[in-house]
Formats: C-alpha cells, sequence, structure tokens
C-alpha cells in the first residue's frame, strides 16, 4: 500500500490489453472503479470466505489456457497481502494453478510512505478514526506497515520468483517506477498520456479541512437513514477539494523523520541483508542511502 499500485493498474488499463495479457475485472473480478484494478481479497485464501476467491481464480486461469498466444500473464494487484494470515497456501494455491508465479512489491522510505499512508486514511470515507493529518496517528496503528524484511521472509521460497524494486519519491518526475517494473517483470506499461499524476497529493490545510469535514459528518453517518446521504455529501466536497491547486505539503520535522528512521533501524538492516549482492546496485545504493538524508523539496 502506498507504494504506487493504483497508479500502476490505472496506466495499463489506459490502453486495450493485448492478448498475452489479463488483469482481472468486470464480471471475472469486480471492481468499484473501472479505470483502477485491484485484488484486495487474495488475502482470503486459506479462510473459508477465500473458497469463492480460490473458484473466480481458477475460471481466469482456465480462460488465459484457452487464448491462442504462447504465454499468458495474469496480474493480481493486491495490497492487502501484508496482513494476509496463511502467506503458505496463498504461494501455494497460486503456483498449482500457474506454470510460473512471480511476487513483485515497492519499497518505499517508511518516511514517506507511513506519512502517505495517514493522508490516505484522512481521505478515506471508511476510515471515521482516522480525521486529522497528525503525527501521532503514525506512531499509533502501523506497527506491522512497511516492515520489508518481513515482506521478504514472509513471501520468499524456492518455487518462485520474489522481485523488490525501490520506490523513490522523484520517480513520478521521470516514469522511472513504470519503467522499473517494466524492464523486471516484462510486462509493458502504456506511455502516459497526460502529465496528470494518479492519486496526487494535496496540502496539510486541504487535508485538514477533509478532516474536519469528516468529523462533522460523523453524527450524520451514525443515523443509519443518513448514512448514504452523508456519504454522498462527503464526496461531493472531497471532489471539489482534490481539484484545487494543491497547496503546501504536510512535512515532517527533522526530529519525526529521525524517530521513523530509528524505528526501522535494524529493520532495514535485516532487509538489507536479505537482498545481498543486491543492495550494491546503484539503485539500492541510493534507496538505503536516502533513508538518512532529508527529503528533497
Amino acid at each position: 500500500m502506498k507504494t504506487g499500485t493504483e497508479a500502476l493498474s490505472s496506466r495499463l488499463l489506459s490502453a486495450p490489453l493485448p492478448d498475452s495479457l489479463i488483469i482481472p475485472g468486470g464480471s471475472a473480478w469486480p471492481q468499484s472503479r473501472s479505470d483502477v484494478a485491484k485484488h484486495p481479497q487474495l488475502e482470503l485464501l486459506g479462510t473459508r470466505r477465500g473458497a469463492l476467491v480460490e473458484r473466480r481464480l481458477e475460471k481466469i486461469v482456465a480462460d488465459a489456457r484457452r487464448r491462442d498466444v504462447p504465454e499468458v500473464t495474469i496480474l493480481l494487484v493486491a495490497e492487502a497481502l501484508n496482513v494476509a494470515r496463511f502467506p503458505d497456501y496463498i504461494i501455494k494455491r497460486l503456483r498449482q494453478m500457474a506454470d510460473k508465479l512471480e511476487i513483485v512489491f515497492f519499497a518505499r522510505a517508511q518516511s514517506a510512505a507511513l506519512l502517505s499512508f495517514i493522508a490516505h486514511r484522512v481521505q478515506s470515507w471508511t476510515s471515521p478514526n482516522y480525521v486529522r493529518p497528525d503525527y501521532a496517528k503514525i506512531l499509533r496503528g502501523t506497527r506491522k506497515r512497511f516492515y520489508y524484511d518481513v515482506y521478504a521472509n514472509r513471501w520468499s521460497g524456492d518455487d518462485h520468483t520474489l522481485i523488490i524494486l525501490p520506490y523513490f519519491e522523484d520517480d513520478h518526475l521521470t516514469d522511472a517506477l513504470m519503467k522499473r517494473f517494466a524492464r523486471h517483470t516484462g510486462i509493458q506499461v502504456p506511455m502516459a498520456k497526460t502529465s496528470e499524476r494518479m492519486n496526487a497529493s494535496l496540502g496539510k490545510e486541504q487535508l485538514v479541512r477533509i478532516g474536519l469535514l469528516k468529523q462533522k459528518l460523523s453524527r450524520i453517518r451514525s443515523i443509519p437513514v443518513l448514512t448514504n446521504l452523508a456519504a454522498w455529501m462527503y464526496h461531493y466536497a472531497l471532489r471539489r477539494i482534490q481539484r484545487e491547486t494543491q497547496g503546501a505539503r504536510w512535512a515532517l520535522t527533522a526530529g519525526e523523520r529521525r524517530e521513523i528512521v530509528e524505528r526501522y533501524r535494524e529493520s532495514n538492516a535485516r532487509f538489507k541483508k536479505f537482498l545481498g549482492s543486491k543492495s550494491k546496485r546503484d539503485d539500492w545504493k541510493r534507496w538505503f542511502a536516502e533513508l538518512e538524508s532529508p527529503r528533497r523539496k
């Protein structure tokens, strides 16, 4: 989560998909939006509720095998896998269905990822308790997030490929994240049609207004007959705010940033050890160096 997944899936869906690529959507995998594909239900594999997900996947794989192309890739975008209860079962089941399994995740510096995570929660109608862009929110309720050594160990194995790619805060200026994904996976990403960024960040003042709006609507949303009206009012105001020119960004103080760096220091050291010789590549050397350095404005 907060590492470019929505931008990636929207770009892939911005042009007709080739027969060699399936990104489940529509009747195969119902989506709330047509321009973005996400498959969070994958985290349910191994649970009773996951049986339906497995049947859905089996149909998608069957469709892939009927296509008249030498090799078909099925791309599943699942941000919630970091909290999946049964990663071993998920790997085993996907591996049984497909001839080859690759798991990809992007690693974004925690100081940026956590800030973005809280900003996302401030804007999300489904997160009524996150109403203000506040540093204290970063320190509470995020203990399991963005520990990349844990992710790497949970999803590694001998019978599939784990691809870990660095995420940089200036990637949107060079389209580097998309190019890095395409280079390492072989999945071609369509060129950007406009300079507009997906999920463009809002300024802190705008986030404060959104948080206060959610707070004002909290009583209305708690009344069953008015819940839908409160949601409509919120999303109408949210779209108006999102169309505004971005204000000054919410930024961490030097002390706050140091606190996050310290929180993840041991985890990142283990993550570096997990990468082994890859950590000596220029891109990863830059990633680890930027953990300590001030963020570019």
